[in-house]
């Protein structure tokens, strides 16, 4: 199961990566279009946000799966129960917030269906899916990653 959670997660990584090279190309040629040949295109600005959400989003399970997620630590443990107590308590926390936001998310994605953006004529469905994609990612992600301390974080 880890082996193939953990190509799901670099497939998402790619995807993310991909649409943010996609993104930083994109603003180079809006930039180029519109300072030196003075002809903007007028539909790069809404697919460079679509590619923003996309590459954001898809981010965060990548990141929880690598430990790499931002830890705020309020509460010390000062014992190993303690500890281990910590961790299911945001364990669980951390699942029921990404299966909220699944849910709801999933329900905003399907209410973009009949809108369409106005330079892409694109539904805004495909705006909104990474929000309920990335929360079921990042379940699957908490749910099966391997024990490990985060790299990142405020202690």
């Amino acid at each position: 199961m880890y082996t193939a959670v953990d190509g799901l997660m670099r497939l998402v990584k790619a995807v993310a990566t991909m649409c943010f090279a996609v993104m930083i190309l994109m603003t180079l040629v809006q930039v180029i279009n519109r300072y030196a040949f003075s002809f903007p295109l007028f539909w790069t600005e809404e697919f460079i946000v679509l590619l923003l959400v996309w590459s954001m989003l898809l981010g965060m399970p990548v990141q929880l799966w690598t430990h790499e997620e931002i830890v705020v630590d309020v509460v010390p443990a000062t014992t190993p129960v303690m500890e281990e107590a910590k961790h299911y308590l945001t364990l669980a926390a951390s699942v029921a917030f990404c299966c909220v936001l699944a849910w709801s998310g999933w329900a905003y994605a399907q209410r973009g269906f009949p809108v369409h953006s106005p330079a892409l004529d694109l539904s805004r469905f495909w705006f909104f899916l990474p929000i309920p994609l990335s929360a079921a990612l990042s379940v699957v992600a908490l749910l099966l990653r391997p024990r490990a301390p985060s790299t990142g974080g405020f202690e």
